[in-house]
C-alpha cells in the first residue's frame, strides 16, 4: 500500500465530508467515526471518551481581553473629562480582569472563563494495537481532529502589525494601571490627565484589531492542522496490521483528540481520566502536529508558551529517529501556543511533539488556506519515517539508543 496516498486521501475525505469541525461539534464525531471504521480491522480495542467543553472560552480570551481594555479606556477617558474619580476605579478593575483572563486562559492554558460560554460535549477516540505478550510499555501517537475558527488577522496582517497589536494590549495593562493609580492619587495637574487620556486612546486604536481576531462564522478545514497528525498515527498502525506485525511487549496506540484548538481541553480530559493507567505502564506520547514544511520541522521540548517542559527522553527518541533518516531536526525555540503533548507532560507522562510549521505565521495557519490541496506529501513522508523509527526504537529498547 502507498501509505502517503492513504494519508492524503483520508485527509481529503475528512475535509470534504466533515466540514466545520470546531471543538465539540457533531462533525468532529462523524470524522472520528470515519477514522474508526477505517481502523477497525487494524486494532484490538477502540473506545471513545466524552467530556464537557466550552469551546469559546479559550479562543475568545483574546477578543474578550481587547474588549475589556477598550471599555476600561472609555471609563478612564470619561473620568478625565467628566471629573469622576469612581470611573478610574472601574477602569482599573476592568484592566485587572483582562490581565487575569489572558494570563490564566492563554498563557497558562488553565480553564477559567469556561462557565461563561455555551457547553458542548467533546469526544476523544482511542485505538490500541496490543502487544504479543503482557505489555511492558506503551507508545501513543496523538493527533487532533478538531479544526480552528479562522483568524483573519493572521491572513491579512504582516507579522510586525500582529506583534504591534498584541504588544499594545499588553502595554495597555501597564499604562492603564499606572495612569489610574496616579489619577486616583489626585495630585496630577489636569493637563497631565488629558495627555494620559490621549495616550490611552492611541494605545486602544493599536490593539483594536484584536476585537476581530476570530471569525466565528468560519471554521477552517484543518488539513495540515491537524489531520496530518491523525492520519500519520493511523497509517503506522495500518502498516503494522497489513504486515501482521506486533511488538513483543509494546502497545502501539492512536489517540485522536477533540478540542485541541480551545486550549488542549480534549487531551487534558483524556490525561486526567486515564492518569493511573498511563503512569502504571512505561508510556510515552508523541504528538505530530501541522506537518507541512520540511525546513520548519522542530522537536518541541517545551510548550504552553514555554512554561511546560516536555520529556527529554521522548525528544531524544525523535531526534535519533530523525538522524537515522538523514535529518538533524533542531529543538524548537519559544513559540506562542501549545500542542497536545503538554497535556500529558503536565501529569508526569513522558511526551513531546514534532511539528512542521513556522509560527511567523504561515498563510495556511488557522486560515481557510489549510485545505487538502495544500498538503506537502514529502514532509508527511519524512515525518512518517521518523515516527516509524521512533516507535520501533522505543518498542525494542524502551529508549532512543
Amino acid at each position: 500500500m502507498d501509505y502517503i496516498k492513504y494519508i492524503t486521501d483520508g485527509i481529503e475525505s475528512i475535509c470534504k465530508n466533515h466540514k466545520r469541525r470546531s471543538a465539540g461539534c457533531e462533525s468532529v464525531k462523524t470524522a472520528q467515526a470515519e477514522m474508526s471504521e477505517a481502523m477497525k480491522d487494524c486494532v484490538d480495542e477502540i473506545r471513545t471518551q466524552q467530556f464537557e467543553v466550552h469551546p469559546h472560552a479559550f479562543i475568545g480570551s483574546i477578543p474578550l481581553d481587547a474588549f475589556l481594555c477598550l471599555v476600561a479606556c472609555g471609563f478612564f477617558v470619561y473620568g478625565v473629562y467628566a471629573g469622576r474619580p469612581w470611573s478610574y476605579i472601574v477602569s482599573l478593575v476592568l484592566t485587572i480582569m483582562a490581565m487575569i483572563i489572558i494570563v490564566v486562559e492563554y498563557i497558562l492554558y488553565k480553564p477559567f472563563t469556561d462557565k461563561l460560554y455555551p457547553k458542548k460535549t467533546g469526544q476523544n477516540l482511542y485505538m490500541v494495537r496490543r502487544a504479543k505478550n503482557t505489555p511492558k510499555r506503551r507508545i501513543i501517537l496523538c493527533g487532533h481532529a478538531d479544526a480552528a475558527w479562522e483568524m483573519p488577522i493572521l491572513k491579512h496582517f504582516p507579522m510586525f502589525l500582529i506583534v504591534t497589536c498584541i504588544g499594545s494590549a499588553f502595554l495597555y495593562w501597564a499604562v492603564n494601571f499606572i495612569f489610574c493609580n496616579l489619577a486616583l492619587a489626585d495630585f496630577l495637574p489636569e493637563k497631565a490627565l488629558h495627555v494620559f487620556a490621549v495616550i490611552e486612546i492611541v494605545n486602544s486604536i493599536l490593539y483594536m484589531p484584536l476585537l476581530f481576531f476570530i471569525d466565528w462564522r468560519t471554521v477552517v478545514d484543518g488539513a495540515n492542522d491537524n489531520l496530518t497528525g491523525c492520519y500519520l498515527a493511523m497509517s503506522i498502525i495500518r502498516e503494522m496490521a497489513d504486515n501482521d506485525m506486533r511488538y513483543d511487549d509494546t502497545e502501539v496506540c492512536c489517540l485522536i483528540t477533540d478540542a485541541e484548538e480551545p486550549g488542549l481541553r480534549g487531551a487534558l480530559a483524556f490525561a486526567d481520566e486515564n492518569v493511573e493507567d498511563l503512569l502504571s505502564l512505561n508510556t510515552v506520547v508523541i504528538a505530530p502536529d501541522t506537518i507541512h514544511s520540511p525546513e520548519e520541522l522542530r522537536i518541541f521540548s517545551r510548550g504552553i508558551n514555554y512554561t511546560e517542559s516536555n520529556s527529554e527522553e521522548v525528544c531524544n527518541l525523535l531526534y535519533f529517529a530523525s538522524i537515522k533518516n538523514g535529518l538533524d531536526i533542531p529543538t524548537a525555540e519559544f513559540y506562542p501556543g501549545a500542542n497536545d503533548s503538554e497535556a500529558f507532560s503536565a501529569i508526569g507522562v513522558k511526551a513531546a511533539a514534532i511539528c512542521g510549521v513556522a509560527f511567523t505565521p504561515q498563510d495556511y495557519y488557522h486560515t481557510v488556506r489549510d485545505t487538502y490541496t495544500n498538503l506537502n506529501p514529502e514532509c508527511i513522508r519524512l515525518v512518517r519515517d521518523i515516527l516509524k523509527d521512533a516507535v520501533d526504537m522505543f518498542a525494542k529498547a524502551g529508549k532512543a539508543f
